[in-house]
């Protein structure tokens, strides 16, 4: 049974709903993304599609994060050389997010793409959050008891899907600090508040269907992918921005004593992201990450913290 499934509608947005056979909660594995990235294609060359709804058949829960046991199959495979193999396996990764978020659009224009919303009907943990990050708007649940955010750093690694650059790109270094360094995860109301997803609602895939069919060229278009972007609160090279960076390093340092290497390199992907077009910052996220992916002291965290 697959993973990922697909239904349009007939206003012509298609649904695709992850839901992991025999699992109480939703991991990504590397089938469950092949899957994803064959229906986001299909939907994108189908013309009667207008648009996309990403969402889970999960009853109150959107995804619990990346099975942490595909990275140790990737090294085990790659033989000679796991780096190599762990930063492909992230890259492909983040073509496939790149690929939702650009939603076929023509790369001049910047039109003729199609609206994709998530739908996050529940608990939503890395990689959870991740994905609808790619997407243009996310619609979350209103149910108080539901969660959001990226707690990779508490088990010894840091967002390496692309959510590290795209919530400093929408956040801010400040903004994104506390999602990011502290792992905190949230309530949906809290979430909206803060900039983690931008609309709370009783019953996010009816409102997620209802934006998609009204949503502009305009409004696929992300922040950074828009002609004069500037990074909110400022880049590292920007007096304020030096400022936060300045703090931010110093913080790390304090709190881990050069121990954990995770939040050092995080910083060091914000940092030298921040002096790059998105796609270059993309790059180098996922080097930063296999770097962390590649160091013994991580590798033993997250068996002990996850695995076990």
């Amino acid at each position: 049974m697959a993973d990922f499934t697909m239904a349009t509608d007939a206003d012509g947005v298609a649904v695709i709903t992850w839901d992991v056979p025999g699992k109480s909660m939703n991991v990504m594995s590397m089938h469950g993304g092949a899957e994803l990235e064959a229906l986001i294609d299909e939907a994108l060359a189908d013309d009667a599609v207008k648009g996309i709804v990403l969402t889970s058949g999960k009853d109150g829960s959107f995804a619990g994060g990346m099975d942490l046991n595909v990275l140790a199959d990737i090294r085990a495979q790659a033989g000679e050389n796991p780096a190599q193999g762990l930063f492909d396996f992230v890259m492909n990764g983040h073509k496939m997010m790149r690929k939702m978020e650009l939603a076929g659009m023509d790369p001049k224009t910047k039109k003729g793409g199609k609206p994709i919303a998530a739908a996050v009907n529940g608990t939503a943990a890395g990689i959870g959050l991740e994905l609808p990050l790619a997407t243009h708007r996310i619609f979350m649940t209103s149910n108080p008891k539901a969660k959001i955010g990226l707690p990779e750093i508490l088990v010894g690694i840091f967002p390496g899907g692309g959510g590290t650059t795209r919530l400093v790109r929408k956040l801010g270094v400040m903004g994104a600090s506390e999602y990011l360094l502290q792992g905190k995860m949230v309530a949906p109301a809290k979430a909206k508040s803060a900039g983690l997803v931008d609309e709370v609602a009783d019953d996010p895939v009816a409102a997620a269907k209802a934006w998609v069919l009204q949503a502009t060229d305009a409004d696929i278009v992300k922040p950074w992918d828009a002609k004069g972007y500037k990074m909110p609160g400022g880049a590292p090279y920007h007096p304020a921005g030096f400022q936060t960076f300045v703090g931010a390093s110093a913080m790390v340092n304090g709190q881990t004593q050069g121990a954990f290497p995770a939040a050092k390199a995080l910083l060091s992907a914000v940092y030298e992201g921040a002096l790059v077009p998105f796609d270059t910052a993309i790059k180098i996220e996922a080097r930063w990450f296999t770097h962390v992916l590649m160091n013994p002291s991580s590798s033993a965290m997250i068996r002990s913290l996850f695995l076990n």
